[in-house]
């Protein structure tokens, strides 16, 4: 786990990641997911209950039976009420009549150490004439936000694996939702943040041994972030 690199962790700059279905920028919510029949291995498709909310494609999804666990990762975009998801053939089976897993939107990115937030404006001058002191007007036409990031962390990382899916499907739309937390003022829980629909630029991924992996990569929005204020909880 890579909660093994982090030390006071309650102080530092804390970043969320979920992957986004496809032409959906809307914040994810939390899933819970119930089969209603064993899973076959090499198995492309799930017979789940209907879905509460959706799920994007990538996402792995760990199913418990009671006895034995099994991962696998959607190949496609799941919708709200869906009652079968398209998965990656199955490495394994899983018995019993029925399993669960529970898909968490808000997935922390472990290992940050430290981290810096821009959001920048595009201006349009506009021509005035006869201004005494030769000042120029201007209209703001475009906004973006951007989060870098640099985190050491293990290569079987969750919430990593879904920045690196997103990263190699860029150019098919895929984005992530992140939430970035700052830390939070004494007597508080939650710092002030940023939140909103990114896509996941410039990523290196370094492997310093066997497991263990340095990732830098830039969280790029379009638009206005939505800001979020510290809290108790």
């Amino acid at each position: 786990m890579s909660k093994t690199f982090q030390v006071g962790a309650g102080n530092k700059v804390k970043l969320y990641v979920a992957l986004l279905p496809l032409g959906d920028r809307t914040e994810p919510t939390d899933v819970s997911v119930t089969t209603s029949a064993a899973i076959a291995s090499g198995a492309t498709s799930i017979t789940v209950t209907a879905l509460t909310g959706p799920i994007a494609g990538g996402t792995p999804l760990t199913f418990d039976n009671g006895t034995d666990k099994l991962t696998v990762y959607l190949a496609k975009d799941a919708k709200l009420g869906a009652t079968s998801l398209q998965i990656e053939p199955a490495t394994v089976g899983l018995t019993g009549s029925s399993s669960a897993a529970q898909y968490t939107a808000k997935l922390r990115l472990l290992g940050g150490t430290q981290l810096n937030a821009n959001i920048n404006s595009d201006r349009t001058d506009v021509l005035v004439f006869e201004d005494p002191l030769g000042y120029k007007d201007g209209a703001v036409t475009g906004q973006s936000w951007e989060i870098p990031w640099t985190a050491n962390l293990l290569s079987d990382d969750e919430a990593f694996r879904r920045v690196f899916y997103a990263a190699a499907n860029a150019v098919s739309g895929r984005e992530v939702f992140v939430w970035q937390e700052d830390a939070p003022p004494a007597g508080y829980a939650k710092g002030d943040g940023l939140k909103g629909a990114t896509v996941v630029m410039n990523m290196q991924k370094n492997m310093t041994s066997t497991a263990i992996l340095t990732l830098t990569c830039t969280f790029m929005g379009q638009g206005s972030p939505t800001i979020t204020r510290y809290s108790l909880s």
